[in-house]
């Protein structure tokens, strides 16, 4: 269900999400709905105002009951310094909001506690280092300087799994105990469910780029290029700062005397990115082709 647009980044309600929401309030949890939501929305407009400010391009957030996952439009991963800031930003302000109102002066009052309580738990989950929390992008971010994306996302993505899986068992022996602990089990299913479909989703968004590409490429017969000439020592992700949907890269790299060792392709490219992260260079390309 889509919500709106908030610095230029559609916001959407999972679906199941929605039917929770709905739950709560056919059983007079209406104040707790209210907080739930205008919490995750302060919570996922500082990820979007920081990522206009950073130029990193988020085409949608969709709403979860632990925060929000984004769907990353076109590239992400070139600088991964501005993932981690970007990540952060949610529980920073999730954290802040709850100080400010915890250490406002004002009379008892049960909706305040309780929205200070989600905002100091919205904030603390989400610093879990595993994906799809802000944590496990900036734990992704870092990662992927070693090990690139791919494994970062998956190693990630796998200890969002597991943590998904204890919560869930929490709840279950909880309830077990004959405790209420619906919540956990509700939100450990929801966890399970987005960090699987977090280790699909950067090569999805990757693999849809390139797919509208070689759709354009089939439909007119051709695809506008540009050739750039550069040295075996450039790093790819510089490269593909230059990328647009518009035209394909191909990179024609020379040696100090100005020959010709080899051509490298934007999908080339991105695949040396996914694989060996940002750090890598068009020698450690060539070098893989053999």
């Amino acid at each position: 269900m889509k919500l709106g647009t908030i610095a230029g980044v559609q916001l959407k309600l999972n679906v199941l999400f929605l039917l929770l929401m709905v739950l709560y309030g056919c059983l007079g949890l209406i104040e707790e709905v209210f907080i739930i939501v205008a919490s995750l929305l302060l919570h996922e407009i500082a990820h979007a105002v920081l990522a206009l400010i950073l130029h990193v391009k988020v085409a949608e957030i969709e709403l979860m009951p632990f925060g929000g996952q984004a769907k990353i439009e076109d590239f992400t991963g070139l600088e991964p310094e501005q993932e981690i800031y970007v990540a952060l930003a949610g529980p920073l302000i999730s954290l802040s909001v709850a100080a400010i109102f915890y250490f406002l002066p004002s009379s008892p009052n049960p909706v305040i506690s309780l929205f200070i309580t989600f905002n100091f738990f919205l904030g603390f989950f989400n610093l879990i280092p595993a994906l799809p929390l802000d944590g496990g992008w900036v734990v992704r971010a870092l990662l992927s300087t070693r090990i690139g994306y791919r494994k970062a996302t998956l190693r990630v993505a796998l200890t969002g799994k597991i943590i998904a899986l204890g919560i869930t068992g929490w709840g279950g022996y909880l309830t077990y105990m004959h405790q209420n602990a619906g919540n956990y089990i509700i939100i450990g299913v929801f966890l399970f469910w987005a960090a699987n479909r977090e280790s699909k989703l950067l090569a999805y968004s990757f693999m849809r780029y390139l797919i509208r590409k070689k759709g354009e490429l089939s439909r007119e017969g051709f695809l506008p290029s540009q050739q750039i000439v550069v040295q075996p020592e450039t790093l790819v992700k510089t490269i593909l700062h230059q990328t647009r949907p518009t035209y394909y890269i191909l990179a024609v790299i020379i040696n100090e005397k100005h020959e010709i060792v080899g051509m490298l392709t934007e999908a080339e490219l991105i695949e040396c990115l996914f694989e060996q992260g940002p750090r890598a260079t068009l020698s450690d390309l060539l070098s893989t082709k053999g």
